[in-house]
């Protein structure tokens, strides 16, 4: 069973349109809104897969309630506490001419008693072997070390916890030494302080963060594939190239669902690594997680290559 927590949920609006003219009037080719957050995400598509799991968060208002109208709708199953706050909403822009994406992103806001009341949820849902995800930026009113909280509550029932953050709440939660994180190149380029530029510099940045306690990490990096590691194992994951359909936003939360899927099924890491990224180029090549199916999983399984760091 796999728990996914997102404290900041978002009402995303994607636009596509030819391409972006500032100051100008822009005429909309496409609109899709769907429910976002990155644990939401998560949930989606491990609902996708098939594989049993709760959405954990804090919604409010008419957003929160098209969020859980919308996630009831694909079987989602849920649970969030109810915030006096109006869920935030999220503008994506795609432009079709030249694949940039823009994302014009609220902050959030939630309150003491939401906060508290979550807490009080998490202690309640967590059972020894079940899978939490992590995930995603916080509102304004949660503390930054909320992550490190809720890692620290987990591993008392010793479950297991899948990190996805970056900024100042992942350095203290790092501190609790979660089972897994997923920084990607450029988040862990600014926890390092220094550029990544080779299979041994991601080694050793793998190693940093494992000498933090984590027993795994999964590096993203983007079209360029993957690095997981554990104290044992480094395998550097390179997934084949493909057209992105509509947008590269999501692919890594979709890596994340990969992980957390494989993790919870206790697969090994060089399998975790393989179905997590390729999961991930799938999304990325499909536009849609409804479009990924098996068939295209182990398309791209098969022509991904791996190479043994160590």
């Amino acid at each position: 069973m796999i728990l996914t927590v997102t404290l900041n949920p978002a009402l995303d609006k994607i636009i596509i349109l030819d391409n972006l003219k500032v100051g100008k009037l822009n005429r909309v080719k496409e609109t899709t809104v769907l429910a976002g957050g990155k644990g939401i995400n998560v949930s989606e598509v491990l609902t996708e897969l098939k594989v049993e799991n709760k959405a954990l968060g804090i919604v409010g208002g008419n957003n929160g309630r098209t969020i859980t109208s919308m996630l009831e709708n694909r079987g989602v199953n849920s649970d969030f506490i109810w915030s006096d706050f109006e869920t935030r909403q999220n503008l994506k822009i795609k432009e079709k001419e030249t694949n940039r994406e823009t994302e014009i992103n609220e902050a959030g806001r939630v309150s003491e008693k939401n906060v508290n009341d979550f807490i009080a949820l998490f202690e309640k849902s967590v059972k020894k072997n079940k899978t939490f995800v992590l995930s995603g930026s916080l509102p304004a009113g949660v503390d930054k070390d909320i992550y490190a909280v809720l890692i620290e509550k987990a591993k008392e029932k010793e479950a297991r916890v899948i990190l996805d953050s970056s900024g100042e709440e992942f350095k203290l939660a790092l501190k609790k030494a979660p089972y897994l994180v997923k920084p990607n190149l450029e988040e862990l380029e600014n926890l390092l302080g220094r550029k990544i530029h080779s299979n041994d510099d991601l080694k050793k940045g793998a190693k940093y963060l494992l000498d933090q306690g984590v027993s795994v990490v999964m590096i993203s990096l983007g079209e360029k594939g993957a690095f997981i590691a554990s104290e044992s194992e480094g395998y550097r994951i390179y997934t084949p190239q493909v057209k992105v359909s509509q947008t590269t936003v999501g692919a890594g939360d979709t890596m994340v669902a990969g992980l957390a899927a494989e993790i919870d099924n206790d697969q090994g890491l060089k399998e975790t690594g393989i179905f997590a990224a390729a999961l991930a180029t799938a999304f990325v090549e499909s536009g849609s997680i409804s479009k990924i199916d098996d068939q295209l999983i182990e398309r791209i399984k098969n022509s991904t290559k791996v190479e043994k760091i160590y």
